[in-house]
């Protein structure tokens, strides 16, 4: 690969994750029910909010993970035993991330309430 095309994606790629880490944090204070919670009561009182981070550790992963792919890809090493390692984690990030949100999914549709579909 060129090596302006693999700065630009590396680029890309840190700007999705600090989008991501951003709406993450900021986020919750938002939500209907947290708009007047206090710092303790968003962070600590909800579980989901809890599960939805631990989730978004493989992601974090993944991108870090493409960072260094595309470092090997700029230094024509992608296929060396370094670039499938990385690859092969990228695979299992993204099975977990499909993981998590099936969870998640079952946890909005188990719950009682009316606003069930706002999260499905």
């Amino acid at each position: 690969m060129k090596k302006g095309s693999t700065i630009f994606l590396q680029t890309v790629i840190v700007f999705m994750g600090v989008a991501a880490l951003i709406l993450l944090l900021w986020e919750p204070h938002l939500e209907g029910r947290n708009a007047r919670a206090s710092v303790f009561e968003v962070y600590f009182k909800d579980p989901f909010l809890a599960f939805a981070y631990i989730g978004s550790i493989p992601f974090f992963t993944a991108l870090h993970r493409m960072f260094t792919v595309l470092s090997y890809a700029r230094r024509n090493e992608l296929f060396s035993e370094q670039g499938v390692k990385a690859l092969r984690t990228i695979k299992h990030c993204a099975l977990c991330i499909i993981g998590f949100v099936a969870v998640a999914e079952m946890i909005i549709l188990s719950q009682e309430g009316e606003d069930r579909a706002g999260g499905v």
